[in-house]
């Protein structure tokens, strides 16, 4: 039974009516059946799901980096000479992720997780076998590209799957919580690994490529057996229970831990989590009004200025992958791989931005057990995480800066990637999980349009600022502009905290969301009153 086709016949932000209630039974039991999900997954199977997105989103970041750790052979195997070039392999698969998340986020919330996880874990495989075996520059920058297309559904369909499976806001944090991680650790691990792997020469990566191949063929296996589809709109009363998609999970927990310890040292493994199916768009026009919402929803404040905020933090991350090697390897001699390993700090710190992520998500929720006034209000949930990221973000920039000169020892600026990794892991937390509570349904999309903004300046700034900015200003001058920008960005969670309700207020998303929900709960009844009366 297919969810009807009005329930998507208005969009938004368009101009459109306000979605009336679901005159039918079936049309309540479609919306009614995300929540179904919730309650008829066991734990061990939500934390299947969770962990599937989490080690797919890990690769897909660990590949957006790659590159930048194999310079060296990489340049020397396509005779790549240009300044300008060296850093378009990590950038163009930023632009692939420009692409990639308008036309998957919204997709998904239409048709369904697991058509779009397919797609775009096809998209990934063959294109890292085919970066393997690129016989070009040209050739390796479109299959880069393409690369990124095919891994932008982690980190922006993800957000809606952990909303479809886990309706509880602790426990949804804390999965949102672990792909901010990867998100973050992800790209560090690339470089360490690509360093090294490069010894033995490129052209032995096609192997590693091969072997990825396989490794990916498995995890489709795997997550076709294991993940459930979890989208309401999608599920439409087909009498999902806790049997259905009942596939040998076990077996796959144990096929993952074989499998973990391949994942560093293979450029790129991904794995989709599939969830969800929905009855296609009708129209044309329904279909361009999902590609075009997280264009829309971005003219929203919150979303605006969570990816203004975002979007700064993102840029300075991928630029260290390439100012990093010019401050270290020229200051102190280091080696490409000893060079790389000064990303270990910023891994440290990520880790330790989540041990307080996890401390501050039970304070709360032991403060809003006992009802204190403040724990009353939603944005005190995740935006102080926030308020000490940005800080300590800015902290950074200027350690690293007034420390990197030959007269000290190379360790004291290497230990700027401690604050560095906790403040950019706070925000981008915190700042997600906000926006993930804030749109629900429609938080794919929000998501969407931060990973859009970002990758676009990023791709943009990073091959034409990376070494004219530490080459000609200098790395003091160039850190403490750096910081400077990000002390002016960092009043943008206070503000929230302060203003967060009355711009909530103002966005038709989130009131229409709020709408929504009352009319979902009203069909629900009145469609058990006619099961009963039958």
């Amino acid at each position: 039974m297919k969810a009807p086709p009005e329930l998507f016949s208005k969009e938004i932000g368009d101009g459109g009516d306000t979605p009336q209630a679901p005159a039918s039974a079936s049309a309540a039991i479609a919306i009614q059946s995300t929540d179904d999900v919730a309650t008829s997954l066991s734990r061990t199977r939500k934390l299947v799901i969770a962990f599937t997105l989490i080690l797919m989103n890990f690769n897909v970041t660990m590949g957006s980096s790659l590159p930048s750790g194999a310079g060296i052979s990489l340049n020397a195997q396509f005779g790549v000479t240009s300044q300008f070039q060296k850093p378009l392999p990590v950038a163009i698969f930023l632009v692939g992720y420009i692409l990639g998340p308008i036309i998957f986020a919204p997709l998904s919330e239409s048709w369904g997780r697991r058509p779009v996880f397919l797609l775009s874990f096809t998209l990934h495989t063959l294109f890292t076998l085919a970066c393997g075996l690129a016989p070009s520059w040209g050739a390796f920058l479109f299959f880069r590209f393409m690369l990124g297309c095919g891994a932008a559904a982690p980190q922006t369909v993800s957000g809606g799957v952990f909303c479809d499976v886990y309706r509880e806001l602790g426990p949804r944090g804390l999965a949102v919580t672990m792909l901010g991680l990867t998100s973050n650790v992800g790209p560090l691990v690339g470089p360490v690994v690509a360093a090294y792997s490069a010894r033995m020469g490129w052209q032995c990566e096609c192997d590693s490529f091969s072997i990825c191949l396989f490794q990916n063929c498995k995890m489709l296996v795997w997550s076709q057996l294991c993940v459930p589809r979890s989208y309401g709109t999608s599920l439409s009363g087909t009498g999902l229970t806790s049997s259905a998609h009942s596939g040998p999970y076990w077996c796959a927990l144990m096929l993952a831990a074989v499998n973990w310890p391949l994942l560093l040292c293979m450029p790129e493994t991904f794995a989709p989590a599939l969830n969800g199916r929905a009855a296609p768009a009708a129209h044309w026009r329904t279909i361009a009004r999902l590609i075009t919402r997280p264009i829309r929803i971005l003219s929203e404040p919150l979303v605006f200025f969570t990816d203004l905020f975002i979007l700064y933090q993102y840029i300075i991350f991928f630029l260290y992958f390439g100012a990093y090697p010019i401050i270290f390897k020229g200051t102190y001699g280091m080696s490409d791989g000893v060079s790389a390993l000064m990303f270990v700090p910023t891994g440290l710190g990520a880790v330790l931005a989540i041990a307080m992520f996890v401390a501050w998500d039970r304070y709360y929720a032991r403060a809003a057990a006992q009802e204190r006034p403040w724990a009353l209000r939603e944005e005190y949930r995740r935006l102080p995480l926030a308020c000490v990221g940005g800080p300590l973000f800015a902290l950074s920039e200027f350690w690293l800066g007034w420390t990197a000169r030959p007269s000290i020892h190379w360790a004291v600026p290497a230990l700027s990637g401690v604050p560095l990794g906790i403040g950019i892991d706070l925000t981008f937390l915190a700042l997600n999980n906000y926006l993930t509570d804030a749109y629900d349904i429609y938080s794919a999309s929000a998501l969407a349009s931060t990973v859009f903004t970002r990758n676009l300046l990023a791709a943009i700034l990073i091959p034409l600022t990376t070494a004219p900015l530490y080459e000609k200003l200098g790395t003091r001058s160039a850190c403490t502009l750096l910081g400077c920008m990000c002390v002016a960005l960092t009043p943008i969670p206070f503000a929230f905290v302060r203003w967060g309700p009355a711009l909530r207020k103002r966005s038709p998303f989130c009131q229409e969301l709020a709408r929504l929900r009352a009319a979902d709960k009203a069909a629900v009844g009145r469609a058990d009153a006619r099961e009963q009366s039958a």
